[in-house]
C-alpha cells in the first residue's frame, strides 16, 4: 500500500473533521482502500480541513491490520482499532466516535463508494442548520438487482416510518458528533441513523452524490439477510412509534385482538341464525370469547 510519509500532528492540533471507516468481516481490497483514503485526504487538504482518520477493523485482521499499523506511523491523525471478532458496524461506529474530538464526522465504507468531492458541501451544511446529512447515490453503477433490492428496502422503510429517505444503504454520511453520541446504536441499526436522529429532533438533510463503485458482498437470494433486514425495519418502526409511549403498542394490540374476537363472535352468531347450527360446542366460540377477554386486559 503506497502512502506518502507525513509527520505526526503538532501539539495542540485539533481536527476539524473525522473520517470514520468501518471494514466489517469481509475481504478488503488493499488497493481500493488505498485509493479511497488518498482521495479523501486530497479533498480534505484542498478544503483546508484538519482531518482525523479512524478505521475500525471489525474482524478482518491479517494483512489489512498490518497495513493499518503502517498507516498509523505515516499519516497524521490516523487511528486504527481492531476487533478480534466481528461485532457489527453499529458498535464499530460507536467506538470510532468515542475516539475523536472532531466536531464533525464523515462516515464511509472501506472503498470509494461515492465521489468525495462532495465533502466540503457536507461540512458547509453541518456548519449551517443541518445536524445530519444523508446521501442518495445518482447514476448508480451497481446491478439492476441491487437497485431493485435497495428500492424495496427503502420503500418499505418509508411506508412504516414516514421518513422520506431514498438511499439508506449508502455508507457516506455526515454528522455533528453530538448526533452520534445521542443516538443509541445496536445491531444493524447503523443504516437507520438518519431516521433515528430525526426522531430525536435533529435536523437531517439528504443530498445527491455521484455513485462511483460498489464492492460490497452480493445479497442475491440471501433469504437470511432479507429476514434480518425486515426485522431491522420492524425494530425501527417500534422505536419510532412506541419508544416514548410503549403502552400504545399494547393498546393497539389489545384493540386488534378484541376486534378479531368480536368478528369471530359475529360470524358464529350469524351462522347460528342462518344455518341453525350449534354455537356452544364450536372452537370458533371459544376463540372469540378468549380474544374478547384478552383484548381489554392488554388495553
Amino acid at each position: 500500500m503506497k502512502v506518502e510519509p507525513s509527520p505526526p500532528p503538532v501539539k495542540g492540533w485539533v481536527p476539524d473533521v473525522a473520517l470514520a471507516v468501518v471494514a466489517s468481516n469481509e475481504r478488503v481490497d488493499p488497493k481500493a482502500f488505498s485509493e479511497m483514503l488518498d482521495s479523501f485526504r486530497r479533498v480534505f487538504h484542498d478544503a483546508k480541513l484538519n482531518a482525523e482518520i479512524l478505521v475500525v477493523d471489525d474482524g478482518v485482521g491479517g494483512e489489512f491490520w498490518e497495513a493499518l499499523t503502517l498507516l498509523h506511523t505515516k499519516i497524521p491523525g490516523f487511528k486504527a482499532v481492531r476487533f478480534r471478532r466481528t461485532f457489527g458496524e453499529s458498535i464499530a461506529l460507536r467506538v470510532a466516535v468515542e475516539r475523536t474530538k472532531a466536531p464533525f464526522v464523515i462516515t464511509n465504507t472501506w472503498y470509494m463508494q461515492v465521489d468525495p468531492e462532495v465533502v466540503p458541501k457536507v461540512i458547509d451544511l453541518l456548519r449551517g442548520e443541518a445536524d445530519c446529512v444523508a446521501s442518495r447515490r445518482l447514476k448508480r453503477v451497481d446491478s439492476g438487482l441491487a437497485r431493485l433490492q435497495s428500492w424495496a428496502f427503502n420503500g418499505l422503510t418509508r411506508l412504516l416510518t414516514s421518513a422520506d429517505f431514498r438511499d439508506l444503504n449508502c455508507s457516506f454520511r455526515g454528522f455533528r458528533r453530538e448526533v452520534l453520541e445521542a443516538v443509541q446504536l445496536h445491531g444493524d441499526l447503523f443504516r437507520f441513523v438518519p431516521i433515528l436522529a430525526m426522531g430525536q429532533g435533529f435536523r437531517v438533510e439528504e443530498i445527491c452524490v455521484q455513485h462511483v463503485a460498489e464492492k460490497g458482498p452480493s445479497t442475491f437470494l440471501n433469504v437470511n439477510l432479507y429476514l434480518r433486514r425486515l426485522l431491522d425495519i420492524l425494530s425501527l418502526f417500534f422505536l419510532m412509534k412506541f419508544t416514548k409511549k410503549p403502552l400504545r403498542f399494547f393498546g393497539l394490540t389489545g384493540f386488534f385482538l378484541f376486534l378479531l374476537g368480536f368478528v369471530a363472535a359475529v360470524y358464529v352468531g350469524f351462522d347460528r341464525y342462518i344455518n341453525d347450527t350449534g354455537a356452544l360446542d364450536r372452537p370458533e366460540t371459544v376463540i372469540a370469547i378468549f380474544l374478547m377477554v384478552l383484548g381489554p386486559i392488554m388495553l
